[in-house]
Parts: structure tokens; sequence; C-alpha cells
């Protein structure tokens, strides 16, 4: 029969045994516990929804005149490298101002700032020339969102309401987008400056300054002959190259 003495010793020594095993079963060495911090990161990261590319954009853009200038929107969808591959424009400006018009007339654009003139919606004299934008607030969008914005600026454009200088005019239409697509837009924007109001929504909604977005090269529908036929006579050169977007100059109109 044991004594007491013998009976404490054992159950010390039980005691430190067990101690012993539950310490061993309840620490990792900090190289494991870090590989199961990577291990349960990279799950993480793979499990992650990753940010969807949105391939669409709106560009609201002012641009240089003659006097204070003009604001159009430019939109479309962009390529894998960012580049426009389709493109539309929408701002409203006196009629007899079209992009194409070989000789654009300041009659409207004058009358109407007493009064009500007829209008045009689509690109006007100096839009395509981009050496002439003075400030630009561009926004990506997915496609649900862009084709219900784009929805709304066909409306738009093809309400072709009278322009006016002080109520109607190319600032109101554009502020008027930028509102439908729920950006803070600031007050009395019929009487602000082009420029003025681009700089103004780009703060508002907390927008920095931005590079334009360049044009992508266009594809030739024409497969490439394996060998080209040789003339039958020598040709003249071409005195000028024209570009498939001539160079307009400032029109003297301001929207």
């Amino acid at each position: 029969m044991r004594t007491s003495y013998q009976l404490r010793t054992s159950i010390r020594i039980l005691a430190a045994i067990s101690f012993a095993t539950l310490s061993s079963g309840l620490t990792t060495s900090p190289t494991a516990a870090n590989e199961q911090s990577i291990a349960v990161s990279a799950q993480s990261a793979a499990t992650k929804p990753t940010q969807a590319y949105k391939p669409y954009f709106v560009e609201f853009r002012s641009r240089a005149a003659a006097s204070y200038g003009h604001m159009y929107v430019l939109y479309g969808q962009v390529n894998g490298q960012g580049e426009i591959t389709k493109s539309d424009i929408a701002g409203l400006h006196p009629k007899g101002d079209a992009n194409d018009c070989e000789n654009c007339s300041l009659i409207p654009w004058t009358v109407g700032h007493v009064l009500f003139v007829p209008s045009e919606t689509g690109a006007s004299d100096g839009d395509l020339e981009e050496k002439y934008v003075s400030g630009r607030y561009r926004l990506m969008l997915d496609a649900a969102a862009y084709n219900k914005i784009a929805a709304y600026i066909r409306q738009k454009k093809a309400e072709k309401s009278l322009w006016n200088a002080l109520v109607n005019n190319c600032v109101t239409f554009g502020n008027d987008i930028a509102g439908y697509m729920g950006l803070k837009t600031p007050a009395g924007a019929n009487l602000m400056k082009p420029e003025a109001y681009i700089e103004s929504l780009r703060e508002m909604n907390g927008g920095k300054p931005q590079k334009a977005l360049r044009f992508a090269a266009p594809s030739s529908s024409k497969p490439a002959a394996a060998t080209p036929p040789a003339p039958s006579k020598q040709k003249k050169e071409p005195l000028a190259n024209l570009s498939t977007s001539p160079a307009v100059e400032v029109s003297g109109a301001t929207r």
C-alpha cells in the first residue's frame, strides 16, 4: 500500500506529463502559423470577385471657340487597350453649324442670343479636333448602364429643342445628361462657360484630370494581295494627302 508521500509524488508526475502533452498539442511553430495564414489569404484572393471590366464611356467635353466655347458629350466603346472603337457626339448648337457645313452661318447663333432658334444635336464645327478640347470629365461604364444612358441621349438628340444662348444652350443640354446619370451638377449651369462647367462637374464628383482616349486604328476589310500587280504606266504623285478627319478651323460661332 502506497504512502501519502508516494501518492502525492505520483500525482505531481502525472500532472506534469499531462501539462507537457497539452502544451505541445496547442502550440505551433511561427513558421507553421505563417504558412497557414498565407494559405487562407490565397484562398480568399482566389474566391474574391475581380472588378468588372467597363468597356463603355461617356465623356463631357468643352472646347475652345472664338468667344466662350462649346460643350458636348462624346460617348462610345473602347477595346482592351483602352482605344475608342465606336463613338458618337451629342451637343446642342444652333442649326447651320454642323461639322460638315462648308459655309457655317453666324446668323442663327447671333439671333439666338435674343430669340429661340432652330438647333442641331450632332457634332458641330470643331468638335472632332482634339487640339481644341479645353476640358474633359470621363466616366467608364458597364453595358447595362451605358445602354440606358445612350438611350436617353438618343432621346435628347431626337427632341432638337430650340436653342437660346441664355436659357437652353449647350451647357444645359450636357447638364441634363449629367443629372440623368446621377452626377452632382453645379447650379446656374445655363450661365456658366463650358470650360468652367466641366471643371466644376469634375471637382463635384471627385474626378481627376484625364488624358485623351486614342482612337483605334481602322482595320481593313479587304484582304491583302499576295503580289501586287505592276502598274501599266507611271502614275503622278498626288499633290496632297487628305486626312480622313479634315482639320477644321475654330468656328467664329460660340454655342
